[in-house]
C-alpha cells in the first residue's frame, strides 16, 4: 500500500492550457506557416469496432477494426492565402489539396513543449466559404481526415514515476 508520503502534490503551474498551444499549416510541401488567426482546433482519434458475440456467451465483445483521425479548426478571416485560396484553385484544376498541419504546445513555466505533425491531411465535409452575422467576427470552420498516423516531434517530460501498481505518480 502506498504511503501518504509517496503521493505527489499536482503542480497546478505546469497544466497546459489554450494559450499555450500553436498551429501550423502548409499545403502539400509547403513549409508550415503559423496561424495566429486560428481561434482553436482539436485533434480527434476515432477507434472503429465491430461486435462479436461467440457462442454460448452473453456478453457482447469489441473486436478493433480500424481507426480514423480528424482534425478540426476555426479560422477567424484575416487573409486567404494559407489554406482557402489554394483549396480554390486546386478544386478549379479538379484536384483536391492535401495539407500538413503542425500543432505545438509549450508550458512557460520550464519551456517543455509537445509538438505533433499530421501529414496529409484532406478537407472533409463542409467548409465555410462565408458565414455573416452583423457585429460579429468572421470565422471559417475547417474540418480534414488526417491520412497518415500522426507523428510526435516531441512529448511532455515528467519527473520522478509512475507507479502503475497504484496507479498514481511518485515524486
Amino acid at each position: 500500500m502506498a504511503s501518504s508520503s509517496d503521493l505527489v502534490v499536482l503542480d497546478t503551474r505546469k497544466i497546459a492550457t489554450g494559450k499555450d498551444g500553436r498551429l501550423f499549416c502548409g499545403v502539400g510541401q509547403d513549409t508550415p506557416q503559423f496561424l495566429a488567426e486560428c481561434g482553436e482546433w482539436s485533434a480527434k482519434l476515432n477507434v472503429k469496432n465491430t461486435d462479436f458475440q461467440p457462442v454460448g456467451s452473453g456478453l457482447v465483445v469489441a473486436v478493433p477494426t480500424g481507426f480514423s483521425v480528424t482534425l478540426t479548426m476555426t479560422e477567424t478571416v484575416v487573409r486567404d492565402d494559407v489554406m482557402l485560396e489554394p483549396l480554390i484553385t486546386a478544386l478549379q484544376k479538379g484536384i483536391i489539396p492535401w495539407y500538413t498541419m503542425n500543432c505545438g504546445i509549450t508550458r512557460a513555466i520550464d519551456d517543455q513543449e509537445e509538438r505533433m505533425t499530421f501529414n496529409q491531411c484532406v478537407p472533409d465535409g463542409d467548409i465555410d466559404l462565408a458565414s455573416l452575422k452583423p457585429g460579429e467576427i468572421i470565422q471559417r470552420s475547417w474540418s480534414f481526415r488526417v491520412n497518415m498516423l500522426p507523428q510526435f516531434q516531441k512529448l511532455f517530460a515528467y519527473e520522478g514515476k509512475y507507479n502503475s501498481e497504484y496507479t498514481h505518480y511518485q515524486g
